[in-house]
Order: structure tokens, then C-alpha cells, then sequence
């Protein structure tokens, strides 16, 4: 049974005010200096075992007073932020300095023994990114950084913790020392880390605390004069920390931990949380070393992520394309024509049923609710509050009268076509029964002292599973986009049968640019975190290179490779979202000056290749873009030169025009001019002949042939379609390959 609601009042949680505490951790001094005299304002009470006098004596003295002059010296002029290593009393300390409250926070902790830490930094970075290159997908990812992470601090277990929308987390990844306890895979609610903690997390990266049975140091004054408050700690590396937290610790059997936060775009996407059973300090150093880790793995995670993202949405944008071409093309009523093309309309959002709503007789596909549970559904639907797209995987909590029809309606994804008629585009999902295994019962995440108010966290992390029925597999971003999509590609189609022509047009013509200007926002964004890595790794080799040894020098090659590769596809991606976005500039072109054009703009690499181009005859003149069309040319000729492997290489460049015998090849378009670029070289199957033209499809290592990206032959046959035209290969192993070309009907 649960308890009241008054007893388990988590917003405590939320609004304890952990930067306020007041106190540090134990195994530091903080100072704070004031004005530009730099007048010591808060001091810890542990000051006195490292500056030889007590607080209440150090208060009021300026900086000079309270430090040595070769710790001034290594401190230097200044500034909001920075470190500097420093000894006092013969022992190394780590000092470390920041803004606060109008004041400069000084802490000092222990540093790494070892005088040549410094240059110790590098190689700690090596060995935490040298796994990186080897990681095939994001899961390795992790993993790679979760044995990383614990092989340089040595902590018992590290856990790569990812936050869910509702922000309670799942623990993705785990590196933990032998009889340590495993939460790999289990969930854990969102009031363990409540939302002060995030908001901390998110402003300052590192978190150490070091010993979790520690008395916190008290500051001195605790409440800074003026304020009613303490100083506020946010972003103190020393700050104390709160006493539930330790409780939780506590009863994790946990008497360490360190987190490092995983941001993407500025926004708290995990952590890596280390835990240990035993008290352990880690120097600034590594922690540093750690941090610039997370940054590498947060860009090459959202690199990954974004990139998987764009080829979706491409996979999607065909389906949804050829869907559209289908119904357009079509001269049954669409109640008629759509069910015969069922899979193209549900495969795209990963639906099992769908149905459209046009103000007639729903027109259904797959598994859906009955007419009349439809037609039930609709006020429900015209009453919610939402623009274009609704969603839910829990449909039935929502709507109850669906809530028996989990079998096909447990997730729903709405599109709506006319803000004031009752028009829907409607995809369900059918339930998903899945297990949860949370880290103790999520129910009861806490305990309220007997009478008090005070919570206290729960004390078991015993597996505690839980059947989650009623709810299908959640809608994605990708899965909202592609709807929209659908809906402006089927307005050409509803048009035909609905009365408000001119609005619905303009909504297509909304969906349409919305659709393609997403791959070139897209393929712009990532471009930055590419060139993050990629500037990351010319650091390391400009400026350590020699000190990596070669073994290190190879993984940091890997790197800029892996980040330039990915670039390049990028780039690949960028340059066919553009195409889409072009307006031509049609006029009559001389194809053969536009080919001798081209020819010398490649003259070096079929002279290096020893290349015969052989043109059989002069081509003709056609209306085009000559500036997109000498881009086919290129990607033609291009491809063309660098898959022969004979000693005597060859092309052909020609026509088919209006009269002469065509090949059946050639008969694909009854265009009246068909150009052809022909080679002797290593040929396609045949049943790779439509998939060459897929973006970044390649049928061989990146590596052979001269690599590239496989985004040439999709760009080119996209620069032919705009002019109305068709790109395609007649090809066998082994027997070269033939790509013929059109310019539309009419127009080459």
C-alpha cells in the first residue's frame, strides 16, 4: 500500500538548496577574498592546520598576509577562473579559483604527489580516448568510456547513466571491479537526482566527494554578512554536500563517488557516475583529464546520434516520396488506392495501423480501431490543444474508451489537416508489454522521518521489476517529423477531394520546405562537433605529439580520420540537401563545350590514370542548368575513372539522339536524347544497380578505389531529376558499367 501523499511530499527534495549548505568536504581549505585589496571575507574552519592561524584571525587580512609570496607567484594576476599547482608546508596542493557571490573562492586540495603531473595530463587523455576509435556503435561507446574512466581512477564501479524524458534514468553501460554489485540495466526514478542536482550538474561538470562519512567543514562566517545566506558553492569543487545525499550513499554502501556530466547542446543527456566502497580522493589532474574525455565522447555521441538521424529521415522522406508519387498517380478515389499501398504509409512512422479522416468514411489500413470508435475519437481529438502533431503511447489513460483496445490502439500519433473541420491523419501502435527493472521499488524512492517532515532515501537497491502494460513504443522525434511530412505530401492528393484548395496548397508548400530544408539544417549543425574532434586531435598532435610515443601518435590518427571521414560525409549530405533547394537557371547549353569543360577540370586525374576518353561523335546542344549539369558530368566521369583496374583504362562518352538504334539499355526512357558515360572497369551485380544511388552507399571498403563517400551518384541522379530527368546504370561484374542519363521529355 502506498503511502499518503503529505508523507512523501518529494518537492522537499527539489527545493533543499544543496550550493547553500555552508560547508566544504574535509579534504580541502577554501578561502574567499573580497575588493580589490582582496580581503579574506569567508574562510573554512580547517584553515588552521595549513596557514598556521585560525579563522577568526585570518578574517580581514589581505591575500598577501594569508599566503606566501611563491604561492602568489604561482597564483599570478587575477582572473575569474584558473589553477595553478602550489606547495605549502612541503605538501603539493592543487589551487583552484573562481567568482562567487562578488567574491574570489580559492580552494585548495591535494594534488597529485608526482612533479611532473603536467605532463602526466596528456598521456591520462590518451589512455582514456585510445578505446574510442575501436567502438563500433553507440553501446561500445559507452562501454569503451565506463572501463576507461574506472582503469584511471580506479573507483569499484562506473555506470553511464542516461536521463529519460521524464528524467528518471537507465544505466547503459558498467565497468565495476570483481563482487562489486551490478545496476546495469536497471532504472532508477527521477527524485534520485532532483532537480536542483541536475541544475548543478549541468553548470558544473565534475562532482567529487571523496570521503561520504566525513564531517563537512563548516565556512566561517557561515551566513556572508548582508546576504542571510551562505556563500553560494555551485561551482566549488570542495562543496559539502547534502545529508540525504550521504544517506543515499550510505545505504548504497557507497563511501566515495565522482560524477562527470554528459551534455548535449548545453542540455544534461547522463552521467558518468563512479562509486567506491571506500573513502578516495582524485586529484584535480585527472579529473581534468576526465572532463576533457566526457567532451570527446559527448561530440562523438551526438555526431553519431545526428548523423543516424538524417540518414532515418532520408530512408523516411523516399518512403513517404514514393508513397505520394503512388496515390498521385493513382485514378481510384484514395479510399480505393491507399490500402493497396498499406506498407508505404505505415513503415515510415513504425505504425501497425492507420487511418485517415477526410470528413467522409475513414479510409484504414492495417490494425486500427473500428468506424465507430473512430468516429468517437474525433470530438476527443478537435478538443485537445494542439497545432499539427499530437502523440501518446499511453492512449487509453488519456482517452479511456480505448483503454481495453490496447491491441491496437495503445500509442497514437496525430496529425491534424484542418484546424477547423474534423480532417485527421491517424497512426497507431499497437501495446508493447516491457519489463522495467528499477534499482529498489520506484514507489517508494523515500521515507519520511515518524513525525517529521524530513525525508529519508530509501535504504534498498534490491532489482525490483515492474510489468509496464497499456503502452506502445514511444514516438520519436524522427516519427513526428515523418508525419508532417506525410501530411504535406498528401495534400496534392486530398486536394482532389476537399473544398479549400488555396489553404490546403499553401500548407503543402509549408511542409514541403519544412522537409527539405531539415537535411541541410541538419548536415549545417553537425559540421561543429566534427570540427571539434577534429580540431581536439591537431591539438594533442601539435602540441604533445612527441610525448605520445607512437602507439598514442596511431590512435590519435585514428581520431582525425574517424572525425575527417565523418566530415566529409557531411559534407556529402550537406551538398544533396542543397540540390533540393535549388532553382535552376535553364538555357540552351552546347553539351560538348560543356564536356571538354569538364574534361580539363579533370585533365591531372586521367593523365595520372593514363585514361583514354573516347567521344564518338559531337553532342548536341539542350536546354539546362549548365552549372548543374556539369556536376553530373563530373560525378560521372569521376567514378567512371576510379573503378578500373585494367592497364589500358578507358571511357566513353556519347549520346543516343532522335532516330538511331538504342540499346535496350538505352529504351529505359523514350527522352530524345540519352548521354551515356561508358567504362571497361570492375562492373556492379545487378542487384545493387538502384542501391548505388542511395546517399553515402558504397559497395566497397571505405578505403578502396580512392575512398569517398558514396554521395556523388545520389547527388547526381537528385540534379537530374530536377531537370525532369532519369540516371541509371547498365552494369554486370566484371563486364564495366554503362550510366545513361535524360534531361526530360523534350528537353535532351
Amino acid at each position: 500500500m502506498s503511502l499518503p501523499t503529505h508523507e512523501v511530499d518529494l518537492s522537499q527534495c527539489d527545493r533543499e538548496p544543496i550550493h547553500l549548505l555552508g560547508g566544504i568536504q574535509p579534504h580541502g581549505v577554501l578561502l574567499a577574498f573580497e575588493g580589490p585589496q582582496r580581503t579574506l571575507a569567508v574562510v573554512s574552519a580547517n584553515a588552521q592546520a595549513l596557514l598556521g592561524s585560525p579563522p577568526q584571525e585570518l578574517l580581514g587580512k589581505s591575500l598577501e598576509q594569508v599566503l606566501p609570496a611563491q604561492v602568489l607567484a604561482r597564483l599570478g594576476a587575477p582572473s575569474p577562473a584558473g589553477s595553478a599547482r602550489v606547495e605549502l608546508g612541503g605538501t603539493a596542493f592543487r589551487a583552484l579559483w573562481h567568482e562567487s557571490d562578488g567574491l574570489t573562492v580559492l580552494e585548495l586540495e591535494p594534488a597529485e604527489a608526482d612533479a611532473s603531473t603536467e605532463e602526466h595530463s596528456l598521456e591520462w587523455v590518451r589512455r582514456l580516448v585510445s578505446p574510442l576509435p575501436g567502438a563500433q556503435g553507440a553501446q561500445a561507446l559507452l562501454q569503451a568510456a565506463a572501463d576507461a574512466v574506472r582503469a584511471l581512477t580506479g573507483f569499484d564501479r562506473v555506470m553511464v547513466y542516461r536521463f529519460d524524458a521524464d528524467w528518471h534514468g537507465e544505466v547503459l553501460a558498467e565497468s565495476r571491479a570483481e563482487g562489486v554489485d551490478s545496476f546495469l540495466g536497471m532504472h532508477f526514478p527521477a527524485s534520485d537526482i532532483p532537480t536542483q542536482a541536475r541544475a548543478l550538474y549541468t553548470r558544473n561538470p565534475l562532482r567529487l566527494i571523496a570521503d561520504a562519512r566525513a564531517r563537512p567543514v563548516p565556512l566561517v562566517p557561515v551566513v556572508l554578512p548582508g546576504r542571510g545566506r551562505p556563500l553560494d558553492l555551485s561551482g566549488a569543487a570542495l562543496r559539502s554536500v547534502s545529508p540525504v545525499h550521504l544517506e543515499y550513499l550510505h545505504n548504497m554502501g557507497v563511501e566515495a563517488s565522482f560524477s562527470l556530466s554528459l551534455l548535449q547542446d548545453g542540455k544534461l543527456w547522463g552521467l558518468i557516475a563512479c562509486h567506491h566502497h571506500a573513502p578516495l580522493h582524485v586529484s584535480h589532474e585527472r579529473r581534468r583529464a576526465c572532463e576533457v574525455f566526457t567532451r570527446l565522447l559527448t561530440l562523438q555521441l551526438e555526431a553519431e546520434q545526428r548523423a543516424g538521424e538524417a540518414l532515418e529521415h532520408s530512408r523516411r522522406a523516399r518512403l513517404l516520396e514514393k508513397l505520394a508519387t503512388e496515390l498521385g498517380h493513382a485514378k481510384a478515389p484514395l479510399a480505393d488506392c491507399l490500402p493497396q499501398h498499406a506498407a508505404l504509409m505505415l513503415e515510415p512512422l513504425g505504425a501497425t495501423g492507420a487511418a485517415l479522416l477526410l470528413g467522409e468514411a475513414p479510409v484504414e489500413v492495417g490494425a486500427t480501431p473500428s468506424e465507430q470508435e473512430l468516429a468517437a475519437l474525433v470530438p476527443w481529438l478537435m478538443a485537445q490543444p494542439f497545432e499539427t502533431v499530437f502523440h501518446t503511447e499511453r492512449l487509453g489513460a488519456l482517452y479511456p474508451p480505448l483503454a481495453e483496445r490496447a491491441d491496437v490502439a495503445a500509442g497514437l500519433l496525430a496529425v491534424r489537416l484542418d484546424p477547423a473541420a474534423p480532417r485527421f491523419a491517424l497512426w497507431f501502435r499497437s501495446e508493447v508489454a516491457r519489463t522495467v527493472t528499477w534499482a529498489g521499488n520506484p514507489q517508494k524512492p523515500a521515507v519520511p522521518e515518524p513525525g517529521q517532515h524530513r525525508l529519508h532515501p530509501r535504504a534498498s537497491f534490491r532489482a525490483w521489476t515492474e510489468t509496464v502494460r497499456g503502452a506502445s513504443r514511444p514516438w520519436t522525434r524522427a516519427d513526428l517529423e515523418a508525419a508532417e511530412s506525410f501530411r504535406g505530401a498528401l495534400v496534392g492528393v486530398v486536394l482532389r477531394q476537399a473544398e479549400e484548395l488555396s489553404r490546403l496548397s499553401q500548407a503543402l508548400a509549408r511542409s514541403n520546405a519544412e522537409l527539405d530544408a531539415f537535411g541541410h539544417t541538419v548536415a549545417h549543425d553537425l559540421q561543429e562537433p566534427m570540427r571539434g574532434i577534429r580540431q581536439y586531435a591537431e591539438f594533442l598532435r601539435e602540441d604533445h605529439g612527441k610525448s605520445l610515443g607512437q602507439e598514442g601518435t596511431s590512435y590519435l590518427d585514428s581520431i582525425f580520420w574517424l572525425a575527417q571521414r565523418s566530415g566529409e560525409m557531411l559534407e556529402g549530405l550537406f551538398e544533396y540537401s542543397r540540390v533540393g533547394r535549388l532553382e535552376l537557371a535553364w538555357g540552351e547549353v552546347d553539351m560538348q563545350d560543356l564536356l571538354e569543360e569538364v574534361l580539363q577540370l579533370l585533365s591531372a586525374r586521367l593523365e595520372q590514370g593514363r585514361v583514354e576518353v573516347r567521344v564518338p561523335r559531337r553532342l548536341p546542344t539542350v536546354r539546362c542548368d549548365a552549372i548543374r549539369i556539369r556536376q553530373v558530368w563530373i560525378n560521372l566521369l569521376s567514378n567512371a575513372v576510379k573503378y578500373q583496374e585494367g592497364s589500358a583504362p578507358w571511357i566513353e562518352v556519347g549520346y543516343h539522339g532522335p532516330g538511331d538504334a538504342r540499346p535496350a539499355a538505352a529504351r529505359r526512357s523514350d527522352a530524345p536524347y540519352v548521354f551515356y558515360v561508358r567504362d571497361p572497369g570492375i562492373g556492379i551485380h545487378a542487384r545493387f544497380h538502384e542501391a548505388i544511388f542511395e546517399l553515402f552507399r558504397r559497395l566497397h571498403p571505405e578505403q578502396a578505389y580512392g575512398g569517398g563517400t558514396g554521395a556523388g551518384l545520389a547527388i547526381a541522379r537528385r540534379l537530374v531529376g530536377l531537370h525532369g530527368g532519369k540516371l541509371w546504370v547498365d552494369s554486370a561484374l566484371g563486364q564495366g558499367s554503362t550510366f545513361y542519363f535524360t534531361l526530360g521529355r523534350g528537353l535532351g
